[in-house]
């Protein structure tokens, strides 16, 4: 009976072979003769690697759909755009745009949301290895408080679209127009999860931010940032009880304004009372009055409220109309 050549030799060189069709290949050539268990276990184990490269590979080619539709229009330089950080309770909105190389997407690409931290943080450099650019914006708490968070959020990714170096000439946006952007786009719902660049997008956002709010833990620890990354889970809300806020919530989110009018001595109405008093601009004044519509109407008496109207129409009228 001829010498069989050891299984981890044999293993050692297929794993040397990139494709693994070849390695297959090599595994069934150097095992053709050999009978034994651990030789078809070995066989088995390469068989899996194949079938599981060709479905990832069959998965790539239907996230390069929207891709291919705009290389087919004459587009060159197709950017994916994609957000993270809307929900949270505090921290920065976060944004990314990413022009792939047109050859294809990288291999493990996929909507953020379904990658574990440790993967995220794989891609993070792979993507901006082979990238052909990579841009990253954001829009502060002051301005997600001053715009909205979906206003805010398409600041941001007007923001990373304007990194981009060089510019794209087409945009896939996760369901998101960009109207200041003026080159074609194409929203596409789930978008993250359909289209390889904004799969990219999302990646870069997402892995950005949570370093962002790492970063912010180091500043206010008591809050947990780097547990949760500013989302409203039990941990951030007993927090926010016991400790107030931060200059990182953001105040016009319903859970913050909450906890800050009831932890105020006045109750609800003496905290609005307060914020209208203490506005030092038209703009200020308006933004605690847009507050006060979206989250503490519930909790305030028609008399309140009308005692509230009259104070901020009262400093309104200094701004508008001012003593010659």
């Amino acid at each position: 009976m001829p010498s069989l050549t050891p299984i981890p030799e044999i293993e050692s060189q297929a794993l040397k072979e990139k494709s693994p069709l070849k390695a297959l290949e090599l595994v069934r050539e150097l095992l053709k003769e050999d009978s034994r268990s651990v030789a078809k276990r070995l066989l088995a184990k390469f068989e899996r690697r194949l079938a599981l490269s060709q479905k990832e590979s069959q998965r790539l080619e239907k996230i390069w759909v929207y891709e291919r539709e705009g290389q087919a229009k004459g587009f060159l330089r197709i950017a994916g755009v994609d957000e993270a950080g809307r929900g949270p309770l505090a921290g920065p909105v976060v944004a990314a745009a990413v022009i792939l190389s047109p050859d294809g997407p990288l291999a493990g690409l996929d909507d953020s949301k379904k990658l574990t931290h440790a993967r995220r943080e794989e891609l993070f450099p792979q993507i901006q290895q082979v990238a052909v650019s990579v841009g990253v914006g954001q829009a502060s708490v002051q301005e997600i408080d001053k715009l909205n968070i979906y206003q805010a959020a398409r600041l941001a990714m007007e923001r990373a679209v304007g990194g981009l170096s060089p510019p794209p000439d087409y945009l896939l946006t996760d369901a998101m127009p960009l109207p200041k952007i003026f080159v074609p786009q194409k929203p596409i719902i789930h978008g993250d999860a359909l289209s390889a660049s904004i799969a990219a997008a999302s990646i870069i956002a997402k892995v950005t931010r949570d370093r962002l709010m790492v970063e912010l833990h180091q500043k206010y620890p008591v809050y947990g940032f780097e547990n949760h990354k500013g989302y409203g889970t039990e941990e951030h809300v007993k927090a926010l009880q016991e400790h107030g806020t931060c200059p990182e919530h953001r105040l016009s989110f319903r859970p913050v304004m909450e906890t800050l009018a009831k932890k105020s001595a006045g109750g609800p109405f003496g905290y609005w009372k307060e914020k209208l008093s203490l506005a030092k601009s038209l703009a200020e004044l308006q933004q605690v009055g847009v507050q006060i519509k979206r989250v503490a109407l519930s909790h305030l008496s028609e008399k309140e409220l009308g005692s509230l109207r009259e104070l901020f129409r009262g400093k309104r009228s200094q701004w508008e109309n001012p003593k010659p």
